[in-house]
């Protein structure tokens, strides 16, 4: 069962890794199936779904299109 309730407020980059992995796990796709998908290694994969920052935004992005996310952008106080 899905631990992240949608839409999803990212309000930080570690907390991109954690509604990949959940998005992952409900294709039922190991890390492998997902890095020979993006064309990124397991290891990535494992630091992004760990929350650890990176600035290579285009794999990122990558990860997110291939387990079925959309990112939007809105306007507000980061505290809302």
């Amino acid at each position: 069962m899905s631990k992240i309730k949608y839409p999803y407020h990212v309000r930080l980059p570690k907390y991109i890794g954690p509604a990949i992995k959940d998005a992952r796990k409900k294709k039922q796709w190991t890390q492998k199936d997902l890095a020979d998908y993006t064309a990124t290694s397991v290891k990535f994969i494992s630091n992004i779904e760990q929350g650890k920052t990176t600035a290579q935004l285009d794999k990122v992005f990558d990860l997110i299109r291939a387990v079925g996310l959309r990112v939007y952008l809105t306007e507000g106080d980061i505290d809302k």
